[in-house]
């Protein structure tokens, strides 16, 4: 088996060890760690850890006892660590005494080789989301919209977010590509992120759109809000919307909101008003977020059009600030970011956060 290059811990970074989900730092040594090595039980919730942590990195061994398959009885030792690529895991099976040594030479400081270990990588979510994840930008119609097609490389899925003027360039897209769109999806319903939707749904007859309804039936300005027409519209080949059940909203109960799978990845709207009533954001797989208009590089979209609101833009920010960890974030226009580069940046979403009740 080729061996897998392991990354060695910090000789800075403190040790912690876990016990059954029991933490020890303080007065830690070889004789602990090799005790509760040498107690591991067969029992689902009897495992060991051994890790340090650094801000947002970090590096652990722990072992527990194979209680099926071919391995049974025998100790599953597995190391893991932060990199650059997201999280890594190798894993290997060992006796108690092969385990104990492998732990004491961390312990010790001295370089770790594990030259019959299996990289268990791609089963980590980060890694199997970048694998299957592919993201492509593309400018279309008057006014430089983000459209985005969303690939599930595995099965060749894909899903279009905005598709704001120039159809026969996202057609020629997914089609070059070999791709099945799945759904077009539509951050909210203004023009310049729906434009090319007519010539899409009269391409892609098999494709869903979705929309928050609250985006579709505002007749307030037509010209701002075409989807209502679109549907009139004999002559049109738009004849249906798929209307989002988005976490986050009020007017939906969390456990009645909805993900939409694509192949093996998951699509998570999110109510995110205050561009429009409507406004939505999609999440894939805990990972990146499409926000549409809501959320821009240091900015944040305007509220004085008919459906904007101040306030809802606010909370839509503090939503974004105060969810977990960091992200990459995707707008309707202008380029791509982190949440946590807004957290530090934005003042629009530090002010949102210093708002906060």
């Amino acid at each position: 088996m080729e061996q897998i290059p392991i990354k060695q811990p910090s000789k800075d970074w403190p040790w912690t060890l876990d016990v059954d989900g029991r933490p020890k730092q303080s007065g830690l040594d070889w004789e602990a760690v090799s005790r509760a090595l040498s107690g591991l039980e067969k029992d689902p919730d009897s495992f060991v850890i051994l890790q340090q942590t650094q801000g947002d990195e970090y590096w652990f061994m722990q072992c527990a006892v194979e209680l099926g398959g071919p391995c049974m009885d025998k100790y599953l030792l597995e190391c893991g660590w932060s990199s650059s690529d997201g999280p890594a895991l190798v894993s290997l099976h060992c006796g108690l005494e092969e385990a104990l040594s492998y732990f004491q030479t961390v312990f010790d400081g001295k370089p770790l080789d594990l030259k019959a270990s299996e990289d268990k990588s791609s089963t980590l979510p980060a890694n199997k989301r970048k694998k299957l994840l592919g993201i492509t930008c593309l400018d279309v119609g008057q006014l430089g919209t983000n459209c985005y097609i969303v690939e599930e490389r595995e099965q060749k899925l894909c899903a279009v977010i905005d598709p704001g003027g120039d159809a026969d360039r996202i057609l020629s897209y997914v089609n070059s590509h070999g791709l099945k769109v799945q759904y077009i999806l539509l951050t909210h319903g203004h023009y310049d992120h729906v434009d090319g939707l007519p010539e899409l749904a009269a391409a892609l007859p098999e494709a869903e759109i979705w929309v928050h309804k609250k985006d579709v039936y505002d007749t307030r300005l037509p010209m701002l809000f075409p989807l209502e027409g679109m549907l009139e519209d004999p002559n049109c080949p738009v004849k249906e919307f798929h209307y989002l059940q988005a976490f986050n909203d009020r007017d939906v109960p969390t456990a009645e909101a909805k993900q939409l799978p694509l192949g093996e990845l998951v699509i998570h709207p999110m109510h995110t008003p205050g561009h429009s009533e409507g406004s939505v954001s999609f999440r894939i797989s805990s990972g990146p977020i499409f926000c549409g208009d809501t959320l821009f590089q240091g900015s944040c979209g305007r509220t004085d059009f008919p459906g904007g609101n101040v306030g809802k833009m606010m909370s839509s920010l503090r939503f974004f600030g105060l969810m977990n960890g960091d992200a990459e974030v995707y707008p309707g226009h202008m380029g791509a970011t982190t949440l946590e580069k807004e957290r530090k940046q934005n003042p629009y979403l530090r002010q949102a956060l210093r708002e906060a009740p």
